[in-house]
């Protein structure tokens, strides 16, 4: 009770206890710390790999990649050395810490620049967003992360873990402060390089605080010491009025939101209502109000009785922008939901009877097509050649076409000069050409039936005939008959094998076989080579 009683006794108790139990060996921490701030290609390499990752982090709004940069960030050393040198007024300590320092601020700023740049992503995500405006919340964080880096550092336990929590607080504001540099947007870079700022002045000094604790710099003269504690007073101090005001401008905006979309809310449920979109801001004193309300009627009034409400409660001028979107009732929507059934089943047994009309029809084309496929069968084969450009039709003997109709059922298939059908009469012995009594002039029948057998031997791909003429007997008239028409062959590219005169018995025995018409005949026959 004495202890607690005196204030002399408690604060000399408290330095026999820091004595007997916060022993250290100063000097190889002192040179741990000098040796873990030094500068050089590791602090430099690991910074700009640390900054590098988180700034890709920030950009993909990921907390597990902005963590991944802390682990290998390098900044508590620095940080350390600078608290240190300030707590045993080391002045080169400090200077070198301080060019530390500034180089691997400025190899951040760089590589977060660069990376921004030329990445395709330069919106900013909610991770960045959440680093432009620190509060009084934000400096507690720094002054705890420097007091446990500290400790870790002397006591030589943890360093790795704590040095975490120290780059929590300085890598991630400073990638976003390079943001904010190569976008142009000095809002972001403002707010995120305070944020930065104020982390590393709390933890330096925090850190001169928990070694001054360790006996750090004891034989400071009394001037130092006050020099020391005014500093380390003075920065908080400084440090805590705009974050104190920060954090209490958010408490405000969030007490405001709150008190809005309760507001509101129970505004719309009296309405039979709902809000589905809300948006509080502030213009300097007026907070502004913008919301979507859907709604089953129009509710001119309620703008104005919400600004009446809220201007109540919050005590500060208030604008609310109703957004109504008008919606059917129970009712209503009971209705549209049966119609809308009844539409459905409608449109089922249309679709139902079309099916069926369109299998019955299907069924019908399949008949016809068969039809159609048994009746080509009978009249012979039909082939498609020359992709589709020119087909052959083989007539079968079934089809019943002689050589004069088979020519002429081509004719009748012409299309156009780029498709053509060509009609290859069954094999079968060939239009016998007539003659005038007594006479062996080919008429203009004749020609037509020669022109006919030409045609039929084109497409039975023959060039080589026999002529044989008749006249009853008469040798000398059927001769000429026969020479008559091997010559217009001749003339046509085809050779003519014989041309001879039927004798009396073959004239006699034709005549018995196709009429009194045979004796004035002549017979053209294919003639193998």
């Amino acid at each position: 009770m004495s202890v607690l009683t005196h204030p002399e006794t408690l604060w000399r108790w408290l330095r026999q206890w820091r004595t007997t139990h916060l022993n250290t060996d100063r000097s190889d921490v002192v040179a741990h710390v000098d040796e873990a701030g030094a500068l050089g290609p590791r602090y430099a390499f690991m910074i700009v790999m640390s900054c590098g990752i988180a700034t890709l982090g920030l950009l993909q709004n990921s907390v597990a990649v902005i963590i991944g940069a802390m682990l290998i960030s390098p900044l508590m050393g620095p940080i350390v050395k600078m608290g240190m040198s300030l707590a045993t007024f080391d002045l080169r300590s400090l200077r070198e810490a301080l060019k530390t320092l500034v180089v691997g601020v400025l190899l951040s700023l760089g590589i977060a620049a660069l990376i921004v740049l030329v990445s395709p992503l330069q919106e900013p995500t909610p991770e960045i967003l959440a680093r432009t405006a620190p509060n009084l919340f934000d400096l507690l964080v720094a002054i705890f992360s420097g007091l446990a880096g500290a400790y870790a550092t002397v006591t030589r336990k943890g360093e790795t873990i704590v040095g975490v929590a120290i780059a929590t607080a300085l890598m991630p504001p400073l990638a976003v402060t390079g943001f904010g540099l190569a976008v142009g947007n000095g809002s972001i870079a403002g707010g995120a390089g305070f944020l930065f700022m104020t982390n590393l002045l709390a933890i330096a000094l925090s850190v001169t605080i928990m070694a001054r604790w360790y006996g750090f710099g004891r034989h400071d003269s009394p001037k130092q010491t006050a020099w020391q504690a005014a500093l380390i007073v003075t920065t908080f101090v400084l440090l805590s009025i705009p974050l104190g005001i920060a954090l209490r401008n958010i408490a405000a905006r969030g007490l405001a939101e709150r008190t809005v979309r309760t507001t509101l809310n129970d505004a719309a449920r009296e309405a039979n209502a709902r809000v589905t979109t809300l948006r509080v801001e502030r213009a300097d004193e007026t907070i502004l109000v913008d919301a979507v309300l859907l709604t089953p009627s129009a509710q001119p009034r309620m703008a104005k009785r919400l600004e009446d409400q809220l201007e109540d409660v919050l005590e500060r001028p208030v604008r609310v922008t109703l957004s109504e979107v008008l919606t059917a009732d129970e009712a209503a929507l009971a209705r549209d939901k049966a119609t809308l059934a009844e539409l459905r089943a409608s449109v089922q047994r249309l679709q139902t009877a079309q099916r069926d009309s369109s299998a019955a029809q299907h069924a019908e084309v399949e008949k016809t097509q068969a039809l159609a496929q048994r009746a080509m069968a009978s009249l012979g084969q039909f082939d498609v050649v020359d992709q589709g450009r020119q087909a052959r039709w083989l007539l079968s003997p079934q089809a019943g076409l002689d050589v004069p109709a088979a020519r002429r059922l081509e004719q009748a298939m012409v299309v156009d000069d780029a498709t053509r059908v060509q009609v290859v009469p069954a094999f079968q012995p060939l239009p016998m050409l007539h003659f005038e009594d007594d006479s062996s002039v080919l008429d203009a029948d004749a020609e037509a039936r020669l022109a006919d057998i030409l045609w039929a031997l084109q497409r039975w791909q023959y060039d080589r005939v026999d002529v044989l003429g008749h006249a009853g007997g008469e040798i000398v008239l059927a001769q000429a008959r026969a020479d008559a028409v091997a010559e217009w062959l001749r003339a046509r590219d085809v050779e003519v094998a014989a041309a001879t005169a039927a004798d009396r018995d073959a004239s006699r025995q034709l005549i018995a076989e196709q009429g009194r018409d045979a004796i004035r005949v002549v017979q053209v026959s294919p003639a193998a080579r």
